[in-house]
């Protein structure tokens, strides 16, 4: 793995807590919740996804909302993400350390850019060519390689970057179906087992590491590791009587979501060496948590349609807080003919601003998203924003 020179490239492309932790990561020096898969639909309604789970994203946000489909989806996609200024920031890292002179002349000019960008947290997001297939009950996704980036400068102790790297890959089948245990209503259950391989750095790499080596995250530096998990989720719909004093409530059609993630926690014990052929320590695992969440759907209005989302997500995260924990989306759905439709997000992620838009026409489907993420320690927020956009075929 190559970082620095204006780019970087990969060699391979119970549950409730009872107040906020304020530390982060053991071994890690990021205070931002990463999220293993994440749907640009879904990012720009505020990552408020729990409780809609109503496309192929499902087996990752939801499974239960597979027990709910009529048809099948196959999606093949790669997509992109970065803050607005992380290839010039990458930019001014290569010409400080391509200063002519000494190694103390490098440092000075590195000493310039960390001061300069002191406070501030830059990221990148890559998702290789990926594949996910859903049917009625079951689905299936293949992400070669899901990579994460971010970067976060300071100069508290001594000037350096706090610079953390996640690079997933990911094989997942899941299965759901409904059940009738509780009448009048629909109630679904679905499951989600996955086996994850990751590629993990989160240190700061201080001046003089920089200054001496162009390269600040090699791959020989990453903790690599694979570990077996799964997801349960599930989701409900009351049948509210379509008369009486709630019939008003019929029409909002009120879905209550919750799914417990990760819920082996077993961490990355064993390494294929696929990144890093020499043993290492294991990467940061993925957390057992919980995310609940609720949607209510709208009346439909000629060609539009749409809903209200809000969740509660990473409760039990080391890192979890109200403010990390918040989500609030709205989607406006618009479909002119089954190979002409689109939608509108807005939404709240962490206390920011989201939004999107998609649109697809026969096959090809576009997603361009704007959100952002606290990355700062609790009672500090910290907003990192991204831009992304996710190509996709659709069959």
């Amino acid at each position: 793995m190559v970082f620095g020179r204006g780019k970087l490239l990969f060699s391979v492309v119970a549950l409730l807590v009872t107040g906020p932790v304020c530390f982060a990561q053991e071994d890690g020096v990021s205070f931002r919740i990463h999220h293993h898969y994440q749907s640009p639909r879904a990012l720009g309604m505020g990552d408020a996804f729990v409780a809609v789970a109503n496309d192929y994203s499902a087996i990752f946000y939801n499974p239960a909302g597979l027990a709910r489909r009529t048809d099948g989806q196959i999606n093949l996609s790669f997509g992109l993400g970065a803050t607005p200024k992380f290839a010039d920031i990458s930019k001014d890292i290569q010409d400080a350390q391509n200063t002519p002179g000494s190694d103390a002349d490098k440092q000075e000019a590195l000493m310039e850019v960390i001061n300069e960008n002191a406070g501030n947290s830059y990221g990148l997001r890559v998702e290789a060519p990926s594949g996910l297939w859903v049917r009625p009950n079951w689905g299936i996704a293949v992400i070669p390689m899901d990579l994460s980036v971010q970067m976060d400068f300071h100069n508290q102790v001594g000037p350096a970057i706090n610079t953390t790297v996640y690079a997933d890959t990911t094989l997942a089948y899941a299965y759901a179906r409904d059940f009738d245990w509780i009448q009048n209503s629909r109630f679904s259950m679905g499951v989600t087992g996955k086996f994850v391989n990751r590629g993990y750095f989160s240190k700061p790499v201080t001046l003089m590491e920089a200054a001496a080596d162009p390269n600040l995250v090699k791959k020989e530096d990453l903790q690599e590791g694979y570990t077996v998990d799964a997801d349960i989720g599930m989701l409900w719909t009351p049948n509210i009587p379509s008369e009486g004093w709630l019939s008003w409530l019929s029409l909002a059609k009120p879905t209550f979501g919750a799914v417990v993630r990760n819920v082996g926690e077993l961490g990355f014990g064993q390494s294929l060496k696929l990144l890093n052929d020499v043993k290492t320590a294991a990467p940061e695992k993925l957390y057992r948590v919980l995310d609940v969440g609720t949607r209510w759907e709208y009346p439909e209005l000629w060609i539009f349609s749409g809903r209200g989302t809000l969740d509660v997500r990473d409760i039990g995260h080391p890192l979890f807080s109200v403010r990390k924990g918040l989500h609030v989306g709205f989607e406006f759905d618009w479909t002119v003919a089954s190979w002409w439709k689109g939608h509108y997000n807005v939404g709240l992620n962490q206390g920011y601003f989201t939004a999107g838009l998609g649109a697809q026409l026969t096959w090809f489907n576009l997603d361009l998203v704007t959100y952002a993420e606290d990355v700062g320690p609790y009672g500090h927020p910290v907003e990192s924003r991204t831009y992304m956009a996710r190509f996709n075929m659709d069959f």
